[in-house]
């Protein structure tokens, strides 16, 4: 049986304070929370160091990370920190919340993170640091391309295939069958009833293009 490493997580926001109370939950041990440029050392009772300081403290031998900065639109530093620490060698925790529920035939990908009440169903691929955020709703056959953020409440019916790096607003909605174009950006609240070119910022209902 192979030794559960340590954890480090990467970030000392919102979102890693979310992750922090999954790992205890799951009964992880996270030693260290690494930040840019800490301007304190202690953060939620663990040590907190700077970026530099891991990479000399720790090898990707010892531990594992978790990714604890969220994703916002426009933004691509969640994408970018993880492929910093994967050329370095180290691997990302997947991470299920217990109030979750996963489809067993369900696929995650190395760093995916499903947080509480959402749901993941069969044959559904979730794929790298993919976030499937509170309550959000993923169904059969969907495919969520690494790096992309499903918001809290979001609903991606059956056979949605969504690309790289997309942001899924709160409380979206992305009727079955649709496909989402990579780096494209989903309105809050927004619903989605045809396919959405890549680059592309839509909104409303239905979805169009807009600032």
């Amino acid at each position: 049986m192979s030794v559960q490493k340590p954890i480090a997580l990467i970030g000392a926001g919102g979102h890693a304070g979310v992750l922090l109370d999954i790992l205890l939950q799951r009964n992880f041990t996270c030693i260290a929370v690494v930040d840019k440029a800490p301007n304190q050392t202690v953060w939620s009772g663990l040590p907190l160091i700077c970026e530099s300081d891991f990479l000399t403290r720790f090898s990707s031998n010892e531990v594992d990370l978790v990714l604890g900065l969220g994703s916002i639109p426009n933004s691509d530093t969640r994408k970018s920190l993880y492929m910093f620490f994967k050329k370095r060698g180290f691997q990302f925790k997947t991470l299920i919340h217990p109030f979750s529920s996963v489809s067993p035939s369900a696929c995650l990908g190395e760093g995916a993170q499903v947080m509480a009440g959402a749901i993941v169903q069969a044959n559904a691929v979730c794929a790298d640091n993919v976030i499937i955020n509170t309550c959000a709703s993923v169904d059969h056959d969907t495919h969520v391309s690494a790096h992309s953020h499903i918001a809290p409440n979001a609903t991606l019916c059956g056979d949605v295939k969504v690309g790289e790096h997309v942001y899924v607003g709160a409380s979206s909605t992305l009727i079955q069958g649709v496909s989402i174009g990579h780096d494209s950006i989903i309105a809050a609240g927004a619903v989605v009833v045809n396919n959405i070119q890549p680059f592309s910022c839509v909104k409303g209902c239905p979805a169009k293009p807009g600032k």
